[in-house]
């Protein structure tokens, strides 16, 4: 079961994040790179693509091959050709063909893009959709709201294979919905702003180091919460949490402060920190500690407090 868990937690803090991204950039980008080749009159620029290679078949841009073609730009104004290489509106069935261009936008060639607000139309329901299935897996993933929905598994103590284990095992960590969104945002920054990076364009290339460096920080995040994440299993024997275990003889106090994080002092040894838990995992870890606890307990409240 925990590997279920753990394949449950990689699909939706990693999986349909991912997904979404790339299903949201290939509905916007097929629209975003549809261009104009029929009317030419009010284009300040033609654009000929000469020749193309492709990459694909996923891409920042999304799903399907992106086309990197080399092309011949001629301004309708002054007369000047030159020629650039143009990524992602040209393909192949265009070489030879006049396109429709608006000049040359942060350096990037830009065509006439008569069908781009479609992308924007369609992006936005689909944003909402996706979202919802998003919330829909994750909220799963609650521990109360996991424990709420199944049905209760009677655990047998070694000991007595006749009585019931009554351990509470508490799971900690915020279900921090947020990094979903920073996620999003740093992956749109990559998206936009790395194909102009470390050319010459300083305000893109810092604006794709940091989107990079949020996309890897999240990822980092979500894998350090679902490997070392907080645990704490109260039992009548004692307390036991990602590898050590201590008797309720080995103990002398237990303290849950008011950000919920548990500090326990052990009659020999140093103390001991685990946490930090949300709000109803330590009204858990509180009501458990008052049925087992045979040391010293105390529970600090919000406004300082301490009650036992």
């Amino acid at each position: 079961m925990k590997a279920v868990r753990i394949l449950h937690r990689i699909l939706a803090f990693l999986i349909i994040p991912v997904l979404g991204y790339l299903l949201g950039a290939t509905i916007f980008n097929y629209f975003w790179n549809k261009v104009e080749t029929e009317d030419l009159r009010e284009a300040s620029h033609i654009i000929v693509a000469n020749s193309c290679d492709r990459h694909g078949p996923v891409t920042l841009r999304g799903f399907g091959y992106v086309y990197e073609c080399r092309a011949t730009v001629t301004n309708k104004v002054n007369g000047n050709v030159v020629t650039t290489t143009a990524r992602g509106f040209l393909q192949p069935e265009l070489i030879g063909k006049q396109v429709a261009g608006d000049g040359f936008n942060r350096g990037d060639l830009s065509p006439v893009r008569p069908y781009a607000g479609w992308g924007m139309v369609l992006l936005l329901p689909f944003g909402v959709l996706w979202f919802y299935v998003y919330i829909a897996v994750a909220w799963r993933l609650l521990p109360e709201r996991r424990k709420s929905r199944r049905k209760p598994v009677r655990y047998q103590r070694p000991d007595n294979p006749t009585e019931p284990d009554r351990t509470v095992r508490v799971f900690g960590g915020h279900q921090r919905v947020w990094l979903f969104f920073i996620f999003l945002l740093g992956c749109i920054g990559a998206f936009v702003y790395t194909s102009s990076a470390f050319q010459d364009e300083a305000v893109a290339t810092g604006a794709a180091v940091v989107s990079w460096t949020v996309v890897a920080l999240v990822i980092a995040n979500v894998g350090w919460r679902l490997v070392r994440g907080p645990m704490i299993a109260i039992s009548p024997e004692g307390l036991e949490w990602r590898g050590a275990k201590l008797s309720w003889a080995e103990i002398q106090e237990v303290r849950l402060t008011r950000r919920h994080v548990l500090i326990i002092q052990p009659r020999n040894g140093d103390v001991v920190r685990v946490g930090r838990f949300g709000t109803e995992q330590a009204t858990r870890i509180h009501v458990a500690m008052g049925h087992f606890s045979q040391a010293t307990y105390v529970r600090e409240s919000a406004d300082g407090r301490v009650s036992t």
